[in-house]
């Protein structure tokens, strides 16, 4: 049961159009850009090992409807990596993109978004699932009663961003009903270590006198990787994302939602191509015309009276700090307002999509974060009128100390992380021209060994594929050396032996300088690090630092 579970979800995760769709548009995009195409290609092979064996209705349609044409089009491509000279040899793969883009535009024209699916439909086979005896993902507690899985709920919400997430819902044997993200094209293999780290920290805090006390933790939710590039998230209910709480604050107030945007660019309308310096004045200038208290309006207005906007003011100080200290421990990037949530009836912070970790984002090529943590003004703002020296800083400073006192324990288990063969270690490894290539979690879909997912390939084999031809098959079968991915897996990497010696600097107080600081002291300088106008004002927009 398990199993079958595990490969519907998988299954389910993109459908046949929306994957050949998103990788149609990578192909497009890699190729017109010059850049190396084999990646997507190994992952294109994936695909077609699944477009062999449909399952369901809607599968053999699409198959009887592109199938031909595909495996046309990836013949043109094979010629072109097995060619002798591939620069004269060019225009097969011009015409294999071409033939591709040709496909794109039927399947967008026949397969418009669909906000909603029937589970039915899409998998007949969990639809029919009935008082299993698999546990319901993330609720498995050795110290109570096992929740299994009642029932598969028919409706699911697709959520229209770039990887479609889908909301469904499982019913337990206990009557509640759990709801889940099932995301496709995210390795969710190192949130799922994340989540881990979090629950030590949460045990370390709770055994602390002066931390328990507080109820210091970090808000955690359960995350299941099915595969190396699908999973499932546990969905945080009554929350809104910060993203979400400014925009609808401005609506309401009839103010644009790049209001601190627009005064920069008054101030220098040419924003991308200016300097540093010229950067920072122009951020000065835009914050100091306008409030950014639209988070700080939201939690008073939504709170019944003082008493609760009180404790959820506490409750969002004190959550916001120790997640703070415990994201820079392990080096938490992309920290932009959709990834920060806020519960609406406690005021606790809950951060997600947690992939990018050991400041990867420090080392980016372009717009690298210089900030330990987020700690704008807009977060700054609801802490009233002791800003970040009141609650804060006294969490932050709780929060370190325990850190520091128990960092063998801590180190065994980031290390742990950093040597673990699972993790991908492409986006750390620098091309020959020095830079460090930073490949998006979209890029990251492959198993460790460059195959395609075993859960693709351990599929029976179809006699109906719509007019595929066998030739085709067998050319997949025998062309996977083409694009074998060469990179193996070392523990001597230097980036990594480097990260666990910046992990354990941090945990001793040397990050800084080779003198080792003391708690507050560190504290003092991460949160002048934080809030320096030179790194905020230089960091991507889509960060959104203004806010």
């Amino acid at each position: 049961q398990t199993e079958l579970v595990s490969r519907e979800l998988i299954r389910i995760t993109l459908l046949f159009p929306e994957m050949w769709m998103k990788s149609i548009d990578s192909l497009a995009a890699k190729y017109s850009g010059g850049h190396d195409i084999s990646e997507i290609v190994r992952e294109l092979q994936s695909h077609y090992k699944r477009l062999y064996n449909p399952e369901t209705l809607p599968e053999y349609r699409f198959v009887q409807e592109f199938g031909k044409d595909l495996s046309i089009a990836y013949e043109s491509l094979l010629q072109f990596y097995k060619a002798r000279n591939r620069t004269h040899s060019l225009a097969l793969l011009k015409q294999a993109i071409d033939m591709y883009w040709g496909i794109h535009y039927r399947i967008k024209s026949q397969y418009p978004f669909r906000k909603h699916l029937i589970l039915e439909g899409i998998s007949p086979i969990l639809h029919q699932c009935r008082d299993m005896s698999v546990a319901v993902p993330g609720s498995y507690n050795p110290d109570s009663n096992l929740t299994t899985i009642q029932l598969f709920k028919p409706d699911i919400e697709v959520h229209r961003t770039a990887q479609l997430p889908r909301q469904m819902c499982i019913q337990g044997s206990d009557g509640n009903e759990y709801t889940f993200l099932l995301k496709g094209l995210d390795d969710l293999r190192l949130d799922e270590r994340v989540m881990q780290l979090f629950g030590l920290i949460n045990s370390l805090l709770s055994k602390d006198s002066e931390t328990a006390r507080r109820s210091l933790a970090i808000e955690r939710f359960p995350v299941v990787p099915l595969s190396s590039n699908s999973g499932l998230i546990g969905f945080y209910s009554n929350t809104n994302s910060l993203n979400q709480i400014v925009i609808e604050n401005r609506k309401a107030v009839n103010q644009p939602n790049r209001l601190e945007l627009n005064f920069a660019c008054q101030f220098t309308p040419n924003w991308t191509t200016l300097t540093t310096m010229q950067k920072v004045e122009s951020f000065e200038y835009a914050l100091s015309n306008t409030p950014g208290n639209d988070l700080h309006r939201a939690m008073w207005y939504k709170s019944p009276n003082a008493e609760v906007w009180l404790e959820r003011r506490t409750n969002y100080t004190r959550s916001l700090a120790v997640m703070s200290i415990a994201g820079y421990i392990l080096g938490l990037g992309d920290r932009h307002p959709s990834n920060i949530l806020i519960h609406e009836r406690t005021g606790k912070v809950v951060h997600i999509d947690l992939g990018d970790c050991f400041e990867i984002t420090w080392h980016r090529v372009h717009f690298p974060e210089k900030v330990p943590f987020r700690l704008t003004r807009m977060l700054i703002k609801p802490m009233e009128v002791s800003s970040t020296d009141g609650i804060f800083k006294h969490t932050a400073n709780h929060t370190m100390r325990v850190l520091r006192a128990n960092r063998e324990s801590l180190m065994a288990v980031l290390e742990a992380f950093v040597y673990d063969p699972l993790v991908s270690w492409a986006y750390h490894q620098e091309t020959d021209d020095g830079t460090n290539t930073n490949y998006t979690k979209q890029d990251r879909t492959l198993s460790q060994d460059g195959q395609p997912d075993k859960h693709s390939s351990k599929r029976h084999s179809s006699s109906s594929t719509g007019g595929l031809g066998s030739s085709t098959k067998q050319s997949i079968s025998n062309n996977d050396c083409y694009f074998a991915d060469t990179k193996a897996w070392n523990t001597g990497n230097p980036k990594a032996r480097a990260i666990v010696k910046r992990i354990h600097d941090k945990l001793v107080g040397t990050d800084f300088s080779n003198k080792q600081l003391v708690v507050s002291e560190q504290i003092e300088k991460l949160i002048q690090q934080a809030t320096a106008t030179e790194n905020l004002a230089v960091l991507y927009s889509g960060w959104v630092p203004f806010w």
